[in-house]
């Protein structure tokens, strides 16, 4: 019997995925230390930062932002991938007019403080670089832009951490469909998208092994979402695993 299709997003949807949610960034040029960044959410082919207003002037400047997608959950590694982009840094002069294009689309908490204590930079993306454990990939902002971001990225900390502290029988249920010599490793939630699970196992002594559980077909929404879940666990009935 053949294996079966893995399907996953591509490294632009990653990317477009991580940068629509809140993670751990910065903002690096040669003139100035390390920048920390309140927000960062892709716009068109721009990255859209905010920066604290007593951040040095940066305006013109070769830059490159770094972030790192930590996952909510306390695994050995809790760093799941980094995302670098890399490009020119502007300051904006409306900036409560870019807040206005980028909630339109995203509604992050963070664009409250804009023209409040923290301001938007534009950064066109000449290059934007995913990493994780099984490589990296490079695209280009002209990719990004037409890229969508999975439709359960603001949603995929809440449930994960709903599922490690409501529904552990649920990695029993998933530990079933993976490899055998990954039996004696402790299985993790690493991730979930419109594709599947994902799904780390992590031992004492070997390297952590990160395994894909695909949904039989794609999902769009939240009834396909538990559907695919519930199939996936064997269990077409099973109920209770929306996050609360």
């Amino acid at each position: 019997m053949s294996a079966p299709t893995i399907v996953e997003p591509t490294p632009a949807e990653r990317i477009r995925s991580v940068c629509m949610v809140p993670h751990a960034a910065v903002l690096v040029t040669d003139e100035y230390d390390a920048v920390t960044i309140a927000l960062h959410h892709v716009l068109g082919e721009e990255l859209i930062v905010a920066v604290s207003d007593d951040a040095p002037p940066l305006h013109g400047l070769q830059a490159m932002v770094e972030i790192n997608d930590i996952s909510p959950l306390p695994l050995r590694e809790r760093t799941r991938s980094l995302v670098w982009i890399s490009g020119r840094i502007f300051e904006t002069h409306d900036g409560a007019e870019l807040a206005r294009r980028v909630a339109d689309e995203n509604p992050l908490p963070g664009l409250l403080d804009v023209g409040n204590g923290t301001r938007l930079l534009r950064l066109p993306i000449d290059s934007a670089v995913l990493a994780d454990a099984s490589g990296a990939a490079s695209v280009t902002g002209s990719e990004l832009s037409i890229a969508q971001p999975d439709p359960f990225a603001d949603y995929e900390f809440s449930w994960l951490t709903h599922v490690e502290s409501g529904h552990p029988e649920m990695l029993g249920q998933l530990s079933r469909r993976l490899p055998g010599k990954l039996r004696g490793h402790r299985i993790r939630l690493l991730g979930i998208d419109r594709y599947g699970i994902r799904l780390r196992a992590e031992h004492h002594e070997l390297s952590d092994a990160d395994v894909r559980l695909n949904f039989p077909q794609p999902v769009d929404d939240m009834a396909a979402l538990q559907r695919g879940i519930r199939i996936l666990l064997g269990c077409p009935f099973l109920n209770g695993l929306r996050a609360g």
